[in-house]
């Protein structure tokens, strides 16, 4: 099962502080030593039964965590340009998801998968209910958190709302 945590954003570091926070609240244990993939995913070398994906905007941290991959993104939304919308995004799924649902979605494809991939090679659909990734398997959500669109990419099902802690909460 993947859980999701957010919080308010003061400084860069808060995102591992929530993580050390999410770790101890699913699992009653500190939060294990953090290393990178060669690919230059986070991961819990002493740890592999855990998968864990971090992201932050301005304002916002999220963490997701659980026992299969995952990946998430957080991203405040505001004006972007027409070019941005073309590059990341297909006709198609602009009939859909609005930009931020699809932005977050790929980036939080991205993450799960450990590398980048052109975001217009990734395509995402509305199906019965459910959003279909073009990756076999992957499962996706999305979700409005105050003023910012976030997604997850799991290879298990995504949760139905985010945890909200607040800031004072955090080690």
């Amino acid at each position: 099962m993947v859980t999701a945590f957010y919080s308010a954003l003061r400084e860069k570091g808060d995102a591992y502080r929530l993580l050390e926070y999410a770790f101890g609240r699913l699992y009653a244990l500190p939060c294990p030593e953090i290393a990178k993939t060669p690919e230059g995913k986070p991961c819990f070398p002493r740890r592999p039964d855990v998968f864990f994906s971090l992201s932050h905007t301005k304002s916002m941290t999220m963490v997701c965590l659980g026992s299969a991959p995952c990946g998430c993104d957080i991203e405040l939304i505001r004006p972007v340009r027409e070019s941005a919308v073309k590059y990341a995004c297909g006709e198609d799924e602009l009939a859909e998801f609005d930009f931020f649902e699809l932005w977050t979605l790929k980036e939080s494809l991205i993450k799960l998968r450990g590398r980048f991939t052109p975001y217009r090679d990734m395509v995402f659909r509305r199906a019965g209910g459910a959003i279909a990734a073009s990756d076999p398997g992957v499962r996706a959500r999305v979700y409005a958190v105050e003023g910012h669109a976030a997604a997850i990419c799991a290879l298990e099902e995504p949760p139905e709302a985010l945890i909200r802690v607040p800031i004072k909460n955090l080690p």
